[in-house]
């Protein structure tokens, strides 16, 4: 008598099945990071476009999106070094690529508007020199009040941290060998960070708590670095995951806090 077999066939039936179910379930991270920005959720958008394989075919334009949104959110901020920094990073095919010309358009403008003297000013230096009387005080004695070491260093540490968070960055997604040059240069702006003299009498709250948010933040920033370094990874891992997004929301910290020191 004759059997057939069924269990062949059907074990391979459950086979295809469960290959379909498991590649229906594969989280499209691209496509999500896309839904999170076009609601501008931007955190989650990032979130999920650093989670883009480099192998994967969206990987370029993921990064594009990444630099917009950072880029993105530095202009709004008023942060025009770090956003030029960023928006560069937006590649031609990418469908912000002309929103961020027009960001990188408006940084370039407004750098010129900077360092174009005004006419009036020099007209009434020129008044001031003309009038001089005996009575004013030697120019040569330099007066400097508190608000001015202040601002100051306030301008120093906001050109700094500009300076930390663009290599963080190119450090995130580069090469592992390419990370450990990254990370030296990071350490070394930490250095000058914590070499900054305040030596104003009557310091500013809000410029002491930007140093010390700016100094947690760097070196949180460091420790995730060094430990994709250790880890032998260009992108984050479940072990090294949490380090980033600690670093990620003391960046929003300081990035508060440097908007009250203005």
């Amino acid at each position: 008598m004759y059997y057939y077999n069924f269990r062949t066939p059907i074990a391979s039936i459950l086979l295809f099945i469960v290959l379909l179910i498991s590649g229906c379930s594969k989280t499209d991270h691209y496509q999500n990071g896309k839904d999170y920005l076009s609601s501008k959720k931007y955190a989650e958008a990032i979130s999920e476009f650093q989670q883009v394989k480099a192998d994967d075919k969206d990987f370029r334009l993921a990064q594009s999106k990444i630099g917009y949104i950072q880029g993105l959110q530095a202009f709004n901020d008023s942060l025009f070094q770090a956003a030029e920094v960023q928006l560069q990073k937006v590649v031609s095919e990418d469908e912000f690529y002309h929103e961020s010309l027009l960001m990188l358009d408006k940084i370039a403008q407004s750098r010129k508007l900077s360092e174009t003297p005004r006419k009036d000013t020099l007209i009434i230096k020129q008044e001031i020199t003309e009038h001089k009387s005996e009575e004013e005080p030697d120019p040569k004695i330099k007066v400097t009040t508190d608000a001015e070491i202040t601002k100051k260093f306030v301008t120093q540490m906001t050109s700094l941290i500009e300076k930390f968070e663009s290599l963080y960055e190119t450090a995130h997604t580069t090469s592992v060998d390419s990370k450990k040059n990254y990370l030296a240069n990071m350490q070394s702006l930490q250095r000058s960070f914590s070499g900054l003299d305040y030596n104003a009498k009557e310091k500013s709250a809000d410029a002491i708590e930007l140093k010390n948010k700016t100094t947690a933040w760097m070196n949180k920033r460091i420790e995730f670095i060094s430990r994709l370094i250790y880890d032998n990874t260009v992108q984050e891992t479940n072990n090294s995951r949490s380090l980033k997004e600690e670093g990620d929301k003391m960046y929003i910290g300081v990035t508060t806090q440097m908007k009250k020191t203005r």
